[in-house]
């Protein structure tokens, strides 16, 4: 017994001598950051930086002048709040201590109205995705976007989730369920759809704010989600320019790749095919639609028509002979022009009636292309990049083909495909989803249904 209380004795004196080291410790847990530091270190610092909107980019765990001047704009902000530490942008044990809380930097934390930033650009495309946010992602904290937190607060609320109270404030109660599993609270929207139940899609339970599948043979409507609303076709344009090319004729003709080729904006997607380079025009063509080639486009136009103007108005004759009557095409590729516009039903009667044709069939359902050597380069092997003809991708649909995808950011992703099992043959087209992978899940979502019916 002795000995016990003699070994708890040292062992308390051993804790007392101590404790003011461990308190210090703990009191000063973070090391001094500045210019020229590197490491895991920085990189949380310049997550927690980027968090709190005082820093864009990535973290790239580099100590340079942006996160020098990040920094230094932190620490003004908590002079202003009373806090006392030099604004110099070394991120000192003090200054890191305070960024780290949460209750400290709530300001930033808490997105309200008037905030704006990525942080905001999340939250709306969240909103977005849940249904609860009709606008596209603005990154900038508005009334719609309040009204949409307040919708989605009051089902939280009604479903008793800790904390949440209906305020458009996304507050750390809000945001922490919102990053949590919200399955079950009775939310329509796509990412709780039950695959393995493809009749019961609604439009809620589509990305496409645009959606429509039909029959192929007979061209019977399926199931559409606001078939008729006028968006931007992107790229699914070329499905019209190579129709109208291909009744021209002459694909086995030797071209040579006109000056209009090149005459395409800078950031547009190419082939790449060169002004003066000779091939057969069938070779354009799988470029326009393996590659969705923005050269190519042009090429294909000045060469059926004489000149791109002239084609386009081929295009829009093409369209008002089938009926689109939403359809209005500026160019033969799809870069983004407000005047330039379709729709989900449009598009997919286009493809409806282009894949009577077999040539078009072929060019728009190949998968891969060698486009032979010319003077430029040799031979280059181009192949469809769609994840959902792709066995390899999670995204796969077996009996998928073809037709067309497109993007640009005032667009958003467009596809229009078709697939085919037994005797039953399908086409679908969705508009203006967020990402690749939505407008997948939406064309699977079509096109279950429809082998369903």
């Amino acid at each position: 017994m002795r000995r016990a209380a003699a070994f708890m004795t040292a062992l308390i004196l051993i804790c007392l001598l101590f404790a003011p080291a461990l308190a210090q410790q703990d009191a000063q847990p973070y090391p001094t950051l500045g210019a020229g530091a590197s490491g895991a270190q920085v990189r949380r610092l310049q997550s927690r930086l980027m968090e709190l909107g005082f820093l864009t980019g990535k973290a790239d765990g580099i100590f340079g002048q942006q996160t020098t001047a990040a920094v230094r704009s932190a620490q003004r902000y908590l002079r202003g709040q009373g806090h006392s530490l030099a604004a110099d942008g070394v991120a000192g044990p003090v200054t890191l201590g305070l960024l780290y809380d949460d209750l400290v930097m709530r300001e930033f934390l808490d997105l309200k109205a008037g905030s704006s930033g990525n942080k905001v650009a999340e939250l709306q495309a969240r909103l977005y995705d849940l249904n609860f946010l009709k606008d596209r992602p603005d990154s900038a904290f508005g009334p719609r976007t309040e009204a949409a937190l307040r919708q989605l607060q009051e089902i939280l609320k009604q479903n008793g989730v800790p904390g949440v109270e209906v305020n458009g404030i996304a507050d750390k109660a809000t945001r922490d369920a919102l990053d949590g599993d919200l399955n079950g609270l009775g939310i329509a929207a796509p990412a709780f759809f039950d695959d393995t139940d493809p009749l019961a899609l609604t439009p809620d339970f589509l990305y496409a704010r645009s959606a429509i599948v039909m029959d192929a043979r007979t061209g019977q409507v399926l199931f559409e989600k606001d078939a008729d609303a006028v968006h931007y076709p992107a790229s699914t344009t070329k499905i019209m320019a190579l129709l109208v090319a291909l009744e021209r004729g002459g694909l086995d003709r030797e071209v040579t790749v006109p000056q209009a080729a090149g005459e395409v904006p800078k950031d547009s997607s190419l082939v790449p095919v060169y002004p003066g380079e000779k091939m057969a025009l069938r070779d354009l063509l799988y470029g326009l639609m393996i590659r969705s080639g923005n050269d190519a486009a042009n090429a294909v136009a000045a060469l059926t028509l004489g000149s791109v103007p002239q084609f386009v108005e081929e295009m829009n004759n093409k369209a008002r002979q089938l009926g689109l009557t939403n359809t209005f095409f500026t160019n033969p590729h799809g870069y983004h022009d407000p005047e330039h516009v379709s729709t989900a039903r449009d598009l997919a009667n286009l493809a409806r009636y282009a894949l009577g044709n077999n040539a078009f069939l072929s060019i728009s359902a190949a998968r891969e292309y060698t486009l032979p050597a010319t003077s430029r380069r040799e031979p280059l092997v181009i192949r469809d990049n769609s994840e959902l003809l792709d066995p390899g991708s999670p995204y796969y649909y077996p009996a998928a083909y073809g037709i067309k995808s497109g993007y640009t950011r005032a667009a958003g992703f467009c596809y229009v495909g078709a697939a085919g099992q037994g005797q039953k043959q399908l086409i679908a087209a969705v508009m203006d989803c967020r990402t690749r992978s939505m407008a997948w899940d939406d064309m699977k979502r079509l096109f279950n249904l429809g082998f369903a019916r």
